[in-house]
């Protein structure tokens, strides 16, 4: 029986790896691994060994470690057809060769699950942006009509509803693109205060429209943190989207922040307003995908995704619920990255107590 691995989630998803018979495969990222592009991939990795007519699992010291079935994989252990590999953000699934092309059969009926999310999530997603692109034809319509008539206060009435869902459809398309696609994170040492900044200067014309004031808080002397810069702009962005619609127009304050753990070891970055608060009837699951407190207006998928990007971090993302007078949603960072997979060690030598496994 000849087996195969595919890949189920990450960077590569759909990719294949057949193994041959009689030749060791190893999973890295180094030229003669299985060619994977995900980052969080060690070079070298992990080590597939044929063993008269079975596969043999081992980690290769890895810097995150190998999984089986969710098992940290610490020796030799052997694969079967059905088993679960996790490397870095990648899982690979081993499959029979031959039928390699069916593999999605009753073995993991957590698929049709998965299928009835994607399908609930199309639709949830199609009511969205069908909303969005009402609002968009209501103000072009009224844009053009005032340009017909030469009336430039009806054109800068109409303007702001263009512009708003602009914002609403471009912020959609980045959260479904990270809801759909884990890219590798591509991390470095990073200052907060120019972060909440950026954020705190593109969201100012969104501010302006409400008549919202954006204040930026950063404590002195802080660390910075090693993250992907872009997606923890977009995380940022998703909490101050939030945090504007939400507090009453012109005397309505949204606060960007950056502060001290009392842990040295981490950060906090995030967002607070002095809105109505959640309702109740989220409060309890805030951070489920298309859960809104936006009605016809939201997607549910920003604080959704917002968490991934946090947790991809190895932080988290807390809503505070001993904050009064407003919501506080804050980002908890390491401040070292535990992702650095150029720093692999090598392998492990195979010595007796390695070989004396029961399987």
């Amino acid at each position: 029986m000849m087996l195969s691995l595919r890949v189920v989630a990450g960077p590569d998803l759909g990719a294949a790896f057949p193994l041959p018979p009689g030749e060791p495969q190893l999973i890295g990222r180094s030229t003669e691994s299985l060619p994977m592009t995900d980052r969080r991939i060690s070079r070298r990795h992990a080590e597939l060994t044929p063993d008269g007519g079975r596969w043999l699992l081992r980690d290769l010291r890895s810097r995150h470690g190998t999984r089986l079935n969710g098992e940290l994989v610490e020796a030799l252990v052997a694969i079967a057809p059905g088993d679960r590999i996790a490397c870095g953000d990648t899982l690979l699934e081993v499959v029979e060769a031959e039928s390699d092309a069916g593999a999605r059969d009753a073995a993991h009926p957590e698929d049709d699950a998965r299928l009835l999310a994607a399908g609930r999530s199309v639709a949830s997603l199609s009511h969205a942006i069908k909303n969005i692109l009402q609002a968009l034809r209501g103000g072009a319509d009224a844009v053009e009509l005032a340009l017909q008539r030469g009336d430039l206060a009806m054109a800068r009435d109409g303007w702001p509803i263009l512009a708003r869902n602009l914002d609403r459809i471009h912020a959609l398309a980045l959260n479904m693109l990270a809801f759909a696609h884990d890219r590798p994170l591509d991390r470095e040492p990073t200052l907060l205060p120019p972060l909440l900044a950026e954020v705190a200067e593109l969201l100012g014309p969104a501010a302006t429209r409400r008549r919202v004031r954006i204040v930026v808080q950063c404590d002195d002397d802080l660390p910075a943190p090693s993250i992907d810069l872009g997606a923890m702009h977009q995380a940022v962005m998703n909490l101050a989207i939030n945090a504007i619609e939400a507090v009453a127009e012109r005397t309505g304050q949204v606060t960007l922040f950056a502060r001290r753990d009392p842990d040295p070891a981490w950060v906090r970055i995030g967002v607070e307003d002095d809105g109505p608060g959640l309702p109740a009837s989220v409060r309890d699951r805030p951070f489920e995908p298309f859960i809104s407190t936006k009605g016809q207006r939201g997607t549910g998928l920003g604080l959704a995704v917002t968490r991934r990007l946090a947790e991809r971090h190895g932080g988290t993302l807390h809503l505070d619920p001993t904050f009064v007078g407003g919501t506080r949603l804050e980002i908890r960072l390491p401040v070292e990255s535990a992702d650095d997979s150029d720093l692999t060690k090598g392998p492990a030598p195979i010595g007796e107590a390695d070989l004396g496994l029961e399987f």
